[in-house]
């Protein structure tokens, strides 16, 4: 008489545990997870697993920490999360969890714990691929519900890097006028710096200062000075190329980037902009506001200057227009009317700044 086959150790051990108390064939079938699947597996599933209860709150599983076990949750709900944020999604009856982390043999990637009081079936690691390998329907499911998580996953993970990209932008702006800010400024400007430097390509940077605008609020509030700051922004964009580059980077002050631009272009745009905003009407309210006028200073990109020198240069520049009555502009090298004297010295003329055109 021949001997009986041996059942392997795995089973050996799970089936002196019994019965799962509470859980009958009935049940098993009724999960999503299992549906499909044979009775006779269902039967043979039985003395494998386990049962698990969880408190409301109770975590089942931990980011980043080991996991070897696959759950099917019988009643309850339980929440994915990452880092204590807002739930990323929910697991109900009939799902499974943690079979990720078992199938690629690493930690678990989000924070899984119970929403409400939940039971859960708990699979072993040898439990789980027994299954797998004894019921075709059961592998087909996971299959299906795997796919369905991954395009769910890419979605969340586009809406994710969308919403990021909105919070870039918004970081980078200035919700009062749309342009772009300081931030912005420290790292564009860079950038923008190296590649006209290495094409050899000429830039020009102007610092922008309105006069007197401390006036304006105190005389016609923050409301007044805020509408002057918009109304100042419309003239920048009016007055400016669609390629150059406006940002606020102080309460008043702006910062104007002008690519592919030599000094005397520079000149000639930035007049052009300093003449429109003191020529235009400011009102708030229908009540007249007083006349608006700009401070600007102007640099030019030369070889071996950084940014931030070809900033304090334009700050340099800025202030020598403040001190020197402002509504102008200055820039370095400007050549400033000399005092008169008794024999003056016959000069050459000198060209008119304005007189090369602007790249």
């Amino acid at each position: 008489m021949s001997p009986a086959p041996k059942k392997p150790q795995g089973a050996r051990t799970q089936a002196a545990r019994g019965p799962v108390s509470g859980v009958s064939v009935e049940v098993l079938r009724e999960l999503q997870a299992l549906q499909g699947t044979g009775e006779e597996i269902l039967d043979a599933l039985l003395p494998r697993v386990r049962l698990k209860q969880l408190t409301a709150g109770q975590r089942l599983l931990k980011r980043g920490e080991p996991n070897l076990r696959v759950f099917i949750v019988i009643s309850g709900r339980l929440r994915v999360e990452l880092d204590d944020s807002a739930p990323l999604a929910h697991i109900k009856r009939g799902e499974t969890v943690g079979e990720l982390s078992l199938l690629a043999g690493s930690a678990a990637t989000a924070t899984v714990a119970a929403e409400e009081p939940t039971q859960l079936l708990v699979l072993s690691e040898e439990t789980f691929w027994w299954l797998a390998e004894s019921s075709h329907e059961f592998s087909v499911g996971l299959l299906v519900r795997l796919a369905k998580r991954l395009r769910s996953n890419n979605e969340a993970v586009e809406e994710n890097i969308a919403l990021r990209r909105q919070f870039e932008q918004a970081a980078l702006s200035d919700a009062l006028t749309g342009f772009r800010n300081r931030l912005w400024v420290d790292q564009t400007l860079p950038r923008i710096v190296q590649r006209h430097l290495h094409a050899s390509e000429p830039l020009c940077i102007a610092m922008m200062d309105i006069d007197h605008f401390k006036s304006v609020n105190d005389r016609f509030g923050h409301a007044a000075g805020d509408a002057v700051l918009m109304r100042v922004g419309r003239l920048v964009r009016g007055n400016l190329r669609p390629s150059d580059f406006a940002a606020r980077v102080g309460g008043e002050e702006f910062a104007l980037i002008l690519p592919q631009t030599f000094l005397p272009g520079a000149i000639t745009a930035v007049e052009r902009l300093r003449e429109a905003i003191a020529g235009a009407a400011f009102d708030y309210h229908g009540r007249r506001l007083s006349q608006v006028t700009v401070s600007i200073g102007l640099a030019e990109l030369e070889r071996g200057t950084n940014p931030q020198q070809l900033l304090a240069r334009a700050d340099v520049a800025l202030y020598a227009a403040k001190q020197g009555g402002r509504n102008r502009t200055e820039w370095p090298g400007r050549a400033r009317p000399e005092k008169p004297r008794r024999t003056p010295p016959r000069r050459a003329g000198r060209r008119s700044a304005g007189s090369r055109g602007r790249r």
